[in-house]
């Protein structure tokens, strides 16, 4: 094809060997310069629907001009320009048009040691955030997952914030409590605050486990958005390292504020008696504050603050507070406080230690209170029977209690026969029941829980963390068959509680088997330890179909998270915490027992007089198959040879097949009611005479269309005149 041709067909010259790779060098340089924009913006999953409908579109255009010139480049400069600030509509809707998108800094590169110096990095978990490379000079370098949490909260905070009455911006590393801080975040920091200057409808402000930049940032950035917000009801700055000018600044947008209802500010260190006092300040006058969260928090001044703090929370319906440095004068200041006249409903003590004097002054301000109904005792140093006694007065007087959390504390054989007692009592209202890492053996558990088969008010109980092993289970299975109130137990992390054991000589869980009669050379021969007995007695037992049935369906019992062995735990698990009826629940299970647990359960006759309505459910449920990865939508279908013959065998042992095919009376006739007869009316009747509505039996009562004959024009004849 010469170039006229060309022309007239509207193409371009054809290049030659070398300009074709000069334009195949610019097209590539195109490609890596947008993919290399697009790697900065992976912060947002959602992509604008002009984003989308503009690469759509020029991905047609790229496939119809590849197929017509091949040699062509499909992206000019202006393109790739334009490409890249399509793509940057969708993170920077929220911000000015001079706001830059800022370099989010991979975890492997905060690891570095020669680039960024370790004093350089502030946070609250101090060198848990590094450690020594002993094989390169003793040099201390970042770890590995304060790198990980550095880049993820660069992303956090650089993603877009779709929900416009709630931000949130949280992070939870998983072996330190906060992210650090460093400086090169700073320009992430500031994108974060530019997005969210034109927010207006704020109703709740999280940020969460972030160390936050020096003082001037928070008040210039962050409260001036705050005060424009009239709705705002909740706020939490929880373990975000505040500095006293930081807190300053807080309390002084607190004390002008009147919608807040919530404020979250634990885990901070406040070191000046002037901003406790403003603080208390602030609570007190509030006219709309109602829950407060201090927990871990330490004050400056001592009990003298600490009562304070308490005076100007007595209108709140929720206080968190404590800390590991609080004395016993401030834990006394905690006790009185308790046994005045106050709107508490929700108390929770938290890291404080609990002398021998204050265990006596707590009980008794908790049995003169009258209004908390939530109490949390969390690592208080507490030996039970502490606060909680087992006279008749104080199980009495505590029995209005909904939620009790008692973890981190001590609880021996001893304090489970009080806790027993509690739970036995008829005015008994509690619903929670938290004694998580209580130290509770064995011997304590199978006095506690043989009492929740009386109790039918409780409906979670957490015994996580605690010394039990597999001789509880028999007193676990017990209840659980006779209690249908109880939702959730969790018996997780009690490392004695095991899943299946070996026997003495035995060194594996499989031995070789030399019979072949059995089918398999192979044998499983570990015995079921105390979590597969829970589940195989109490909550799937393969017995028969009816034991099955016969289970436990309200309770999801969490052990190990996952299905060890045959267990089949965890799905036991989320069957049971389905919120759907008893009948669905069962039916998940007999389809995992009947095809992926024990296939020789079935037998086709077991189900040969089963009712004509009910077939079909069998006939589906034999095709049906759980699956945990997409659950609880799992139930699919299956059709392989066991299957078939499966549903072969049901149809022909089916007795009452031959319903289907008997012959019937045919099509049932209608009744039709007969019409009563007119009365006649008589000659000098007084009532109104309807004879002129009286037509003969047959008569034609609508007129008619004719044809004459004569004229050959049709002609309407009215109906006659009876």
């Amino acid at each position: 094809m010469n170039e006229t041709t060309q022309a007239a067909e509207g193409e371009g010259p054809r290049r030659s060997g070398r300009e074709r790779r000069q334009a195949e060098s610019i097209y590539t340089d195109a490609r890596l310069a947008v993919a290399e924009r697009k790697n900065g913006l992976q912060n947002d999953k959602k992509s604008s629907e002009r984003s989308i409908r503009y690469r759509k579109r020029k991905g047609k255009e790229d496939e119809s001009e590849e197929e017509n010139e091949q040699e062509s480049t499909t992206f000019s400069d202006y393109e790739v320009m334009q490409f890249s600030s399509e793509s940057d509509n969708e993170q920077e809707s929220s911000h000015s048009e001079g706001a830059t998108f800022p370099t989010i800094v991979g975890s492997w590169e905060w690891t570095r040691s020669s680039v960024r110096a370790v004093e350089s990095f502030s946070s609250v978990d101090g060198d848990n955030i590094f450690y020594t490379n002993y094989w390169n000079g003793y040099r201390r370098s970042l770890s590995y997952d304060a790198g990980q949490s550095l880049e993820n909260a660069q992303r956090s905070l650089v993603v877009r914030q779709h929900d416009k009455q709630s931000l949130t911006l949280e992070h939870y590393p998983k072996y330190l409590s906060q992210v650090p801080y460093h400086a090169d975040m700073m320009p992430c920091y500031e994108y974060f605050a530019e997005g969210i200057q034109r927010r207006t409808s704020l109703e709740e402000f999280k940020i969460i486990n972030y160390n936050l930049p020096q003082s001037p940032w928070l008040e210039k950035n962050i409260l001036p958005v705050l005060e424009q917000n009239r709705k705002l009801s909740v706020l939490e700055l929880s373990n975000c390292s505040l500095s006293a000018d930081d807190l300053t600044s807080l309390t002084k947008f607190v004390a002008e504020n009147k919608t807040l209802s919530t404020l979250n500010i634990s885990r901070t260190i406040i070191e000046s008696e002037d901003t406790v006092k403003a603080l208390a300040n602030a609570f007190k006058k509030h006219p709309a504050l109602r829950k407060v969260n201090l927990a871990y928090c330490s004050f400056a001044g001592g009990h003298g603050m600490m009562e304070k703090i308490l005076g100007a929370c007595k209108k709140c319906d929720s206080l968190q507070i404590g800390h590991k440095d609080f004395d016993s004068n401030c834990v006394e200041k905690i006790a009185n406080f308790l046994g005045k006249k106050h709107s508490l409903t929700s108390f929770s003590l938290v890291g404080a230690p609990v002398d021998k004097d204050n265990k006596r002054l707590l009980s008794e301000a908790l049995v003169q209170n009258k209004t908390i109904e939530k109490l949390r005792l969390h690592s208080n140093q507490l030996q039970l029977p502490a606060v909680i006694r087992g006279t008749k007065k104080v199980i009495k007087a505590l029995s209005r209690l909904t939620d009790l959390d008692m973890s981190n504390n001590k609880s021996p054989v001893q304090g489970a026969k009080v806790m027993s007692k509690f739970l036995e009592e008829p005015d008994c209202k509690l619903v929670s029941l938290i004694m998580s890492n209580n130290h509770l053996t064995t011997k304590g558990a199978n006095e506690l829980i043989p009492t929740l088969k009386k109790n039918t008010s409780l409906q979670h109980l957490d015994l996580s963390s605690n010394w039990l092993n597999d001789q509880c289970a028999p007193a676990v299975i017990d209840m659980l068959l006779n209690n249908s109130t109880l939702l959730s137990l969790n018996l997780s992390k009690n490392k004695s509680l095991k899943a299946s054991y070996l026997e003495k000589g035995s060194r594996s869980r499989w031995e070789y088997d030399e019979n072949e009669e059995s089918g398999s050379r192979w044998k499983y021969v570990a015995k079921d330890g105390g979590r597969a007995k829970i589940v195989k007695g109490a909550l799937f037992d393969l017995t028969s179909l009816e034991s099955i049935a016969a289970c436990n369906h309200t309770c999801a019992v969490k052990m190990s998270g996952c299905n060890l062995g045959n267990t089949h735990e965890e799905t036991i698990r989320k069957i049971n915490a389905l919120e759907v009826c008893e009948a669905k629940k069962i039916r998940h299970k007999v389809v995992l027992a009947l095809n992926q647990v024990k296939r020789d359960l079935y037998e086709s006759s077991n189900f040969k007089d089963l009712p004509l309505e009910v077939m079909p459910y069998l006939l589906e449920m034999l095709q049906q198959r759980l699956s945990p990865t997409d659950f609880p939508r799992s139930l699919k279908s299956r059709g392989d040879a066991t299957t078939l013959n499966r549903l072969y065998a049901s149809i022909k042992t089916w007795q009452t097949l031959p319903l289907l095919f008997a012959r019937g009376p045919g099509k049932r006739k209608k009744k039709v009611a007969k019409k009563k007869p007119r009365k006649r009316s008589k000659f000098g009747d007084t009532e109104v005479d309807d004879d002129e509505a009286w037509i003969p039996k047959g008569a034609r009562t609508t007129g008619k269309s004719w044809r004459n004959p004569v004229s050959g024009n049709w002609e309407w004849i009215p109906p006659p005149v009876y």
